[in-house]
């Protein structure tokens, strides 16, 4: 497989990953967050976040993922970005690491959001 080929195959494969994962975070929660919204007074307010959580656990995973560049200052154009395989799979690596820090943000931002309308909003 040339690095051309590498390049297209593992950054729609690391994309598809990090969705599946992003995915696999929102199935896990998506139970427990459902059930600490019942216990919200404002039904309204507790049916927007239920609907918000996919795109809030799903978006930050894409654009950890979209934010990392193949380019670089020593690599400006694209035949010196893919005549290095190891610089390819670097990227890779990157794109990972930055997705999975997004979802850790997206979590605890969700923990807080859901902390602060128990407080607020809890039913007595």
């Amino acid at each position: 497989m040339s690095n051309e080929q590498y390049l297209i195959v593992s950054y729609f494969t690391v994309c598809a990953g990090c969705s599946m994962v992003a995915l696999g975070v929102y199935v896990w929660l998506k139970g427990s967050l459902h059930l600490t919204l019942q216990a919200f007074s404002k039904k309204n307010f507790s049916r927007v976040l239920g609907k918000l959580f996919f795109v809030g656990i799903v978006l930050p995973a894409l654009v950890g993922f979209f934010s990392v560049t193949y380019k670089s200052c020593s690599k400006d154009v694209y035949e010196e970005v893919i005549a290095d395989r190891s610089y390819l799979i670097e990227r890779n690596r990157e794109q990972v690491a930055t997705s999975l820090q997004h979802i850790i943000g997206a979590v605890i931002v969700w923990s807080v959001i859901v902390g602060a309308g128990l407080c607020l909003f809890r039913e007595h």
